[in-house]
């Protein structure tokens, strides 16, 4: 299961609410302190990078040029026992060079993780550093009196011909503990709240849209409803198509046998009677199977199966699909199905009188349009069956889209990653 940046990366500040005084004995201080200090380390390489990135890059070379900072980031949360964080960048639409200046400067997420590259050079730096401070403050302190007190302690014995040598030994150790003490409760918390905050900003600003994430998982959960609806409705065909003819050419088979010693008129109707019958049933399994997957798609590919859609409509169809080569059979599946509910709705509820089917690969991005002339008005949420086939296509993080005014026309739009 995925779950979001936001809700991993508050684990140090669950563990302090939790066990407030247990924290500073378990492995958390060493863990913040550890992101704390690479936290300093990467926010002065990012002063030194971003300004010369930005200068050599400008808008279109600059997102490959900061990207390995970016990546580090991204696996540097794994330091606080989270996983790493995910990045939300959009697969390429074009090969080779000429997709990323055109692709990857035009995404949000790109802005977003300049937004935290300045924030991790300037106010993430100072406050790692302040936190470093503040935590070793105790132990800073006691080491500049311990040398006071040993330079005095060595100047009284010169005076005094070495008689008050290591007097102040037993004081030293006892502020050295206290120091220690101090400096390790003090270092847990600080960098605590140092690693808290940056990590927050870090799934905030790298991590995958927690709004995609959201949608993927109610299309996923809508999708398995309706696989379980399609598994009941093909049980229900098989129960009373199918198997009802088998049951009727089986009863007419029997009665053949019966007659057929003393009625042999009877029994040769009989006959002709099943196997007009088996033809039925096979009409129906071939039906049945053509809704589940299609065999001149598994066969011959996508253009193929549009074409055999576009002879069986009622409605002139025009399909011009300029595909260079076979899809992945999910892809071919998704698509075959939208141009069937498209065509579908067409006739049943459009009252068009032509329907048209252009498709085209661009790059890795298969784009589908159908589009008819009937009277619009097409929503969705009043049974077309198009919002179990979004459901579908999401999954394949593909988009479909629906544009239907009143009084028409019709058009929907089907984008899917592909292999090219």
């Amino acid at each position: 299961m995925v779950t979001s940046g936001t809700a991993r990366v508050t684990a140090v500040v669950e563990a302090i609410r939790h066990r407030p005084l247990r924290f500073v004995l378990s492995a958390w201080p060493l863990r913040t302190f550890g992101y704390t200090v690479s936290g300093v380390l990467t926010g002065l390489v990012t002063v030194v990078w971003l300004p010369l990135a930005l200068l050599a890059g400008g808008v279109v070379l600059t997102p490959p040029l900061i990207r390995p900072l970016v990546a580090i980031e991204r696996r540097r949360v794994t330091l606080l026992r989270v996983p790493a964080l995910l990045a939300p960048h959009r697969p390429p639409e074009r090969r080779g060079f000429t997709w990323r200046p055109r692709g990857r400067h035009t995404e949000a997420v790109i802005w977003r993780e300049l937004a935290y590259l300045v924030l991790n050079g300037s106010l993430l730096l100072v406050t790692n550093v302040m936190a470093l401070v503040i935590g070793l403050a105790p132990a800073l302190i006691f080491a500049s009196g311990a040398v006071s007190v040993v330079e005095s302690g060595a100047d009284d014995t010169q005076a005094s011909g070495g008689t008050t040598a290591g007097t102040g030994a037993p004081f030293i150790a006892g502020g050295a503990a206290l120091a220690i003490a101090a400096t390790v409760i003090l270092l847990g918390y600080a960098t605590a709240a140092a690693a808290a905050l940056q990590a927050e900003l870090a799934s905030q600003l790298l991590s995958a849209d927690d709004a995609r994430i959201r949608t993927l998982t109610r299309s996923r959960a809508r999708l398995i409803d309706a696989f379980e609806v399609e598994r009941r409705r093909i049980e229900r065909d098989l129960h009373d198509g199918a198997q009802q003819r088998l049951l009727q050419l089986g009863l007419t088979l029997v009665r053949a046998q019966m007659a057929f010693e003393t009625q042999p008129e009877a029994a040769r109707s009989l006959i002709t009677e099943a196997t007009g019958e088996a033809k039925a049933a096979l009409t129906d399994l071939r039906e049945l199977v053509r809704g589940i997957h299609p065999r001149v798609l598994t066969d011959l590919g996508l253009p193929a199966a549009v074409a055999e859609l576009a002879d069986r409509s009622p409605l002139p169809v025009t399909a011009e699909l300029d595909l260079p080569g076979r899809q992945s059979a999910a892809v071919e599946s998704a698509a075959y199905f939208v141009i069937a509910e498209a065509l579908t709705n067409a006739a049943k509820h459009a009252r068009a009188s032509r329907v048209e089917i252009t498709g085209t690969v661009t790059g890795r991005l298969l784009r589908i349009e159908i589009h008819d002339d009937g009277t619009g008005g097409a929503d969705p949420t009043r049974g077309t069956g198009l919002t179990g086939l979004a459901d579908r296509v999401d999954a394949l993080d593909g988009t479909l889209t629906l544009t239907s005014p009143q009084g028409g026309p019709t058009t929907v739009r089907l984008e899917l990653p592909c292999s090219g």
